[in-house]
């Protein structure tokens, strides 16, 4: 999650742990829960793609906290408490759990994290809320302020506990909606369950993204729980592989593409007036309403000549979310009103804004009629 998340978590793990270090715990769990992000630092390299390669590994291992924490609370210990007025342990347990926990908050997240850094470079994630969750983010903020008057160096241990716990059970509770909407999704289009990806959105836990992959179509699109049953999207046959397509997928970007986002790409041939070819790899996980569903946020992209050469480098891109994509569209697709964002896609009888006459809701075979 977002460094300001991050804070919040390590000073409240912080002040519970080492309640006698006050408004030190408070201050250095803050500080140190965020250094696992420091590896954003190493965006710049290779031309770029540091971030993709990078970001959320060594220092999000599982094994980053117990092992770099104790060294670091000595220091902290030696630096800060000169007098020794309080415990090594204090100070190592602050430090350990700070840095244990930021990547396993990051884990719930669809972003992927690499937990067994530098020994597997394996992605994983529970896609249990965005990466920006402001309602996780409040219950954490509200169990360090609730003290009305007190400020944060006197936030109650207890208090700041109950909190915690309440968070945890939203991240689990995210899970089971992301298990929920995976399940709706697979049977409205009558498919396995394990051929539905489904991945939370920003903001909010109700809405989700998701992509279905069955018979060389695909389905992209999104799901409420506010309307079970009625996922928004459309279908449309998994794009032919082509001698460009294949060849961009050999290189290392490629190739570190389809690593981050674990799989779940799709690859556009789009042929040029010139004969050549623009080739874009496309991150399914992250889109938005107003943009068709078959395109993503980024990606990676090569130009080919009529004789199927690569013209220049492959490069990274990043796609403005459209213009009609408001909050007040977010907040009408969250709420299953779909008639109202007049976005052009497939739509379940007898959803909102779909026909009510007597057809089956689906037709056979999970295949949706789409606008090819």
């Amino acid at each position: 999650m977002e460094p300001l998340t991050q804070a919040l978590l390590g000073a409240s793990v912080a002040r519970v742990a080492a309640p006698k270090l006050g408004r030190r715990a408070l201050f250095w769990g803050a500080v140190v829960g965020m250094l696992p992000d420091l590896d954003v630092l190493l965006a710049p390299l290779h031309g770029g793609y540091g971030e993709l390669l990078y970001h959320r590994g060594s220092t999000h291992s599982l094994w980053f906290g117990p092992v770099v924490g104790p060294a670091l609370g000595w220091i902290l210990w030696r630096w800060r408490d000169p007098k020794r007025e309080t415990t090594l342990r204090d100070w190592v347990q602050v430090c350990i759990l700070a840095l244990f926990t930021h990547p396993l908050l990051d884990w719930f997240t669809p972003y992927g994290t690499q937990l067994l850094a530098p020994f597997s470079r394996m992605r994983f994630s529970l896609n249990g809320v965005g990466i920006v969750d402001p309602f996780y983010t409040g219950i954490l903020a509200i169990g360090l302020l609730a003290p009305a008057g007190l400020g944060l160096a006197r936030a109650a241990p207890r208090r700041i506990g109950f909190a915690l716990a309440l968070s945890s059970l939203y991240l689990v509770g995210g899970v089971g909606l992301n298990q929920l909407a995976r399940s709706d999704v697979a049977r409205v289009l009558e498919v396995a369950p394990a051929e539905v990806r489904v991945y939370p959105t920003l903001l909010q836990p109700l809405m989700r993204r998701v992509v279905a992959r069955y018979e060389g179509r695909v389905w992209a699109g999104w799901h409420t729980t506010l309307a079970l049953g009625c996922p928004f999207g459309e279908g449309f046959p998994e794009p032919a592989a082509t001698p460009e397509s294949l060849e961009l997928e050999s290189t290392w970007q490629g190739q570190l593409m389809r690593w981050f986002a674990m799989d779940d790409v799709v690859v556009h041939t789009t042929r040029l007036p010139s004969g050549g070819a623009l080739v874009e790899m496309e991150d399914l996980r992250y889109s938005m309403p107003g943009q068709p569903a078959a395109r993503s946020l980024w990606g990676v992209r090569a130009r080919y000549d009529a004789e199927g050469r690569r013209v220049g480098e492959v490069e990274r891109f990043r796609r403005a979310p459209a213009e009609r994509t408001t909050i007040a569209v977010l907040g009408d697709l969250t709420l299953g009103r779909f008639a109202r964002i007049g976005i052009e896609a497939d739509r379940i009888a007898g959803c909102d804004g779909s026909s009510t006459a007597n057809e089956p809701a689906v037709p056979p075979s999970g295949r949706h009629s789409s606008n090819e």
